[in-house]
C-alpha cells in the first residue's frame, strides 16, 4: 500500500524503480529481430550482386559484339574495295595479300579473322602471310581449310539477320580450341557487276575467344562487389542494431512489466524515450493504464475494506442488540429503542447492498428506465424533506426553495430520484453545523437542470474530476459522515449518462461545492 500510495504521489517515472537491464544479446527479442533483418539484408545484398553481375555482363557482351561487327563490316568494305579494283591476275593476287594483312593486323589484337566462301569454306586467313607457317601445307591452312561454317548461319548472315552472335560457328565443331562457345561476328563482302547489281564473294568472320576477358571481369567484379557489399553489410548491422536497441529495450520493459502487473504488482513504470515518437506514445500510453490500473487497485482495495467494515460494523451491532433482547440484558422498556437501532442498520446494509447491485448492473448493460412523466422541483422538495431530521440537528438552512418552479420531465423516477437523494445527501454530509445548502432548478433550452451547493467545504482539484470515479472517497478529514464506499456518486454519473444527460462538479477553495445535473425534459 506504501509503495503505491508512493507511485501514486509521485506522478513521474523517474522516480520509480526500473527493470535492471540485461545484456541487449541476451534478449530474445532482440536476437530474434537482428537474425532476421541480418538473413534479409544479407540475401538481398546476393541478390543483388548477381543482378548486378549480370546485368554488367550482358552490357560488356553487347559492347563487345557491336565492336566487333563495326570492325568485320569495316574489313569487308576493305576487301570490297581491294577485289573491285583488281584489273587482272596479278592485282587480284595483291589484292588478296593486302587481305591477308588486314586480317592478321586484327587477328593479332586477340581475335581470329578469315574470309569464307559462301558456301562454308575458309579460304583466306592470317597464315597464308607466313609461308612457313607449320599450319600451311601446299599453302593451305590446315586449322581453317578442315573447318565448314555451318549453313544456318551463312543463309543468315547473307540475309542480313545475324551479324553478331556467342556460340557455336562450325559445322562439325571438331577443334574447341578454334570454334566453340564464343563472341562471334560476321560482315558479307558483297562486289558489283556491270550491270549494276551485286553478288556476294564471301564473308569476313571474327571469332574472339573471351574466356580469359570474362574470367577476369568476373574476378574484379567480385572483388569489388565483395568489398562493396561488406562496407555495405556492416553500415547496415550498425543502423539495424541501433535502431533494434531503441525498440527491443521498450518492448522488453513492456513484457517485464506486464508480468508485474498480472501478479498485482502496478510499481512498475517504464521510463520514456527523449524522444517524441510512436515509440514515446506506446510507452506514454502504458504508463498511463499503469497509473489507472494502480489506482482501480487501490480504489478496489479500499472499496473491500471498506465494504468489509460496512458489513461488520451493523452485522456485530445487530447481533449484540438482538443477543441483548433474548437473554435478558436489555430491560423490556429499552427493547424497542434498540429495535430501532437494528432496524436502521437493516436499512444502511439494504442501501450498501442495492448500490453494489445496481453497480452490477450498470457495468453488465442491464439497468434501463422506465420512462413517465413527473414534477423534479417536487422530487427535490419531498428528498430534502427526507433528511429533516439531519438537517435540523445540524443547523443547516436550506436556501432557494420558495423560488422553486415546476419543471417536468420525461425520466425514470426511481433512477432520479437516487440521484437527487445521493447529491443531498453528500451535500448534508460535507455541510458544517450552522452552514447553509442552495437548491436551484430551472430551464435551459431543452433541458432541465438541477443545481445543488453546500457552503463551508470545497473539493481540492486534484480530486475534483476523481469524485465520480468507482470506490473513489474524498478525504475522510473533511467528512461528517463516513459511512461511505465510495459508489454514490459513480452510480448517479452512470444514472444521468443512461438519461442522455449530464453531471459535473465544481468547487472554490473551502467556500463551497456544487453538483449539477442536466436531464434532458423529452426523451
Amino acid at each position: 500500500m506504501n509503495r503505491l500510495k508512493k507511485e501514486k504521489n509521485s506522478g513521474r517515472a523517474d522516480d520509480l524503480p526500473v527493470r535492471p537491464r540485461a545484456s541487449l544479446l541476451q534478449s530474445k527479442l532482440f536476437r530474434k529481430y537482428f537474425a532476421l533483418l541480418a538473413a534479409v539484408i544479407l540475401i538481398t545484398t546476393l541478390l543483388s550482386g548477381i543482378l548486378m553481375m549480370w546485368l554488367v555482363f550482358r552490357s560488356f557482351r553487347k559492347s563487345e559484339l557491336e565492336d566487333m561487327h563495326q570492325t568485320t563490316a569495316q574489313i569487308a568494305v576493305t576487301a570490297q574495295e581491294l577485289l573491285e579494283n583488281s584489273a587482272n591476275a596479278l592485282e587480284a593476287e595483291n589484292a588478296t595479300k593486302l587481305i591477308c594483312f588486314t586480317l592478321k593486323i586484327f587477328s593479332d589484337s586477340g581475335a581470329d579473322v578469315f574470309i569464307a566462301n559462301p558456301d562454308g569454306t575458309i579460304v583466306i586467313c592470317k597464315e597464308r602471310l607466313n609461308p612457313e607457317s607449320p599450319l600451311l601445307e601446299n599453302g593451305v591452312c590446315t586449322v581453317h581449310s578442315r573447318e565448314r561454317i555451318s549453313k544456318e548461319h551463312i543463309e543468315g548472315i547473307l540475309s542480313g539477320e545475324r551479324e553478331s552472335w556467342v556460340g557455336e560457328l562450325s559445322e562439325n565443331g571438331a577443334h574447341d580450341d578454334f570454334l566453340g562457345e564464343k563472341f562471334i561476328s560476321a560482315a558479307p563482302i558483297r562486289l558489283k557487276k556491270t550491270d549494276g547489281t551485286e553478288s556476294e564473294m564471301g564473308i569476313v568472320f571474327m571469332v574472339r575467344d573471351n574466356t580469359e576477358n570474362i574470367r577476369s571481369f568476373i574476378r574484379s567484379f567480385r572483388m569489388e562487389f565483395l568489398f562493396a557489399a561488406a562496407v555495405s553489410v556492416i553500415v547496415a548491422f550498425i543502423i539495424i542494431y541501433i535502431i533494434l536497441y531503441r525498440i527491443a529495450h521498450p518492448f522488453e520493459d513492456i513484457i517485464y512489466a506486464t508480468r508485474l502487473y498480472s501478479k498485482g504488482d502496478f510499481f512498475y513504470r517504464i521510463r520514456e524515450p527523449k524522444k517524441k515518437d510512436e515509440i514515446y506514445e506506446l510507452i506514454s500510453a502504458f504508463n498511463s493504464m499503469a497509473n489507472d490500473l494502480s489506482a482501480f487497485e487501490n480504489s478496489r482495495r479500499n472499496f473491500v475494506a471498506n465494504v468489509s467494515h460496512e458489513l461488520k460494523t451493523p452485522m456485530t451491532s445487530i447481533g449484540g442488540y438482538i443477543d441483548g433482547i433474548l437473554d435478558g440484558t436489555i430491560a423490556p422498556a429499552d427493547q424497542k429503542k434498540y429495535l430501532r437501532v437494528v432496524s436502521d442498520e437493516v436499512k444502511r446494509l439494504a442501501r450498501l447492498i442495492s448500490s453494489m447491485l445496481n453497480m452490477s448492473k450498470i457495468e453488465a448493460g442491464e439497468l434501463t428506465p422506465s420512462f413517465a412523466k413527473f414534477d423534479l422541483a417536487d422530487m427535490v422538495i419531498r428528498t430534502l424533506l427526507s433528511f429533516e431530521q439531519i438537517i435540523s440537528k445540524q443547523e443547516i438552512d436550506i436556501v432557494g426553495l420558495d423560488g422553486l418552479e415546476k419543471t417536468e420531465i420525461s425520466a425514470d423516477p426511481d433512477m432520479i430520484h437516487q440521484v437527487i437523494y445521493n447529491i443531498i445527501d453528500n451535500a448534508v454530509k460535507f455541510t458544517p453545523r450552522g452552514n447553509k445548502i442552495e437548491v436551484r432548478i430551472f430551464r435551459e433550452a431543452d433541458k432541465a437542470v438541477v443545481k445543488i451547493r453546500n457552503y463551508g467545504v470545497g473539493i481540492a482539484n486534484e480530486e475534483l474530476k476523481m469524485v465520480f470515479d468507482r470506490f473513489y472517497k474524498v478525504d475522510k478529514s473533511r467528512s461528517l459522515n463516513t459511512k461511505s464506499v465510495g459508489l454514490g456518486l459513480y452510480i448517479c454519473k452512470s444514472i444521468v449518462e443512461l438519461h442522455k444527460g449530464r453531471i459535473y462538479a465544481s468547487s472554490s477553495g473551502n467556500e463551497y461545492s456544487e453538483f449539477t445535473v442536466e436531464l434532458p425534459t423529452e426523451q
